[in-house]
């Protein structure tokens, strides 16, 4: 792979795009990680106005405005990306067709790359029953394997954090998500398979399996 990459890997809430993109990490090399969610959390702990705003709004399972999650990973994708780096991954971003549009500019113009999406497909139901029992780690965020989750683990397995359920995985919050999904990420995902850049994988497998599937079908991507 000798050409820069842009990922994007999209998915429900719970699907595992975060176990997957470590997973894919470790083959391609050197990253650029773009995670939507911790440029959200390290936002929210800024004291202005907007901070406290956009705290409230997420923490009551809310979402915030497009138009300031587009703001952060467009701030954090034009940072200078060290030398030796062999692509970027989108955690959680694009959301909408029209950011899948501007990260393409942006990706065209720097690296004559276009983006591709990894969509991580699992049901509303296998969403719903995963993110009941989620635990996340108090410190870093990471979620906890769900494998794990039936040891009562204690201690985060990335940095021995403590342990807690996320205030915003309760049932109306989840089909809050859910269906925002539909409404507004699909869409982009169609908009992926459209322009032959899409990479469709069952996330209702185990993670060994899910990542096979992503892996057979993305290198096979790499090497056209």
């Amino acid at each position: 792979m000798s050409k820069f990459h842009v990922f994007c890997i999209i998915g429900k809430s719970g699907s595992g795009k975060g176990t997957q993109v470590e997973l894919l990490k470790k083959k391609l090399g050197k990253t650029k990680h773009i995670i939507n969610g911790d440029l959200f959390r390290a936002f929210i702990k800024l004291d202005n106005l907007l901070s406290k705003k956009t705290k409230k709004v997420v923490n009551s399972g809310g979402l915030p405005p497009a138009w300031l999650s587009a703001y952060l990973w467009q701030t954090e994708f034009l940072k200078p990306i060290s030398a030796g780096t062999k692509a970027a991954i989108f955690e959680g971003t694009p959301r909408r067709i029209w950011e899948a549009d501007i990260l393409d500019d942006v990706s065209d113009y720097l690296f004559d790359q276009r983006s591709v999406a990894i969509y991580i497909d699992i049901s509303d139901k296998e969403a719903k029953q995963r993110l009941l029992i989620r635990l996340v780690c108090k410190k870093c965020k990471q979620p906890v394997p769900y494998k794990l989750i039936k040891l009562n683990p204690k201690k985060c397995s990335f940095c021995g954090g403590g342990i807690e359920k996320r205030k915003d995985d309760d049932e109306q919050a989840i089909l809050k998500r859910l269906t925002w999904f539909k409404t507004d990420v699909l869409p982009t995902v169609e908009y992926y398979k459209k322009k032959g850049r899409l990479v469709h994988v069952n996330g209702e497998q185990d993670v060994p399996l899910v990542f096979k599937e992503l892996w057979s079908k993305l290198s096979k991507r790499l090497k056209s």
